[in-house]
């Protein structure tokens, strides 16, 4: 069976793409800071395991307990604003006028 582990599955596109793989009969590893399978699938096919990708000692033990895989999805992060992202539309629109 295709094992795969998959970062920042807590919520959002984390527990989607688990979910999808979990529907097509890959073991999957769920990773997140805090472990919980709220909002995953039960599956006699999902572990978790807790990752934090801001942690280089998290990362190694997550690796390591994960053993082979036959694929990765790094999902785990934050969004940040951009220069345009953050600003009001009238003081952006002054840019383009």
């Amino acid at each position: 069976m295709p094992r795969i582990l998959i970062t920042g599955t807590s919520s959002g596109f984390g527990q989607a793409i688990a979910a999808a793989f979990l529907d097509q009969g890959w073991e999957v590893i769920a990773t997140m800071r805090n472990p919980s399978a709220d909002g995953l699938p039960r599956s006699a096919n999902l572990r978790l395991l807790p990752l934090d990708v801001t942690d280089a000692d998290s990362i190694a033990v997550a690796v390591a307990e994960a053993g082979p895989l036959h694929a990765l999805v790094n999902n785990a992060g934050v969004g940040m604003l951009n220069v345009l992202e953050g600003a009001e539309i009238n003081s952006t629109r002054e840019l383009f006028e």
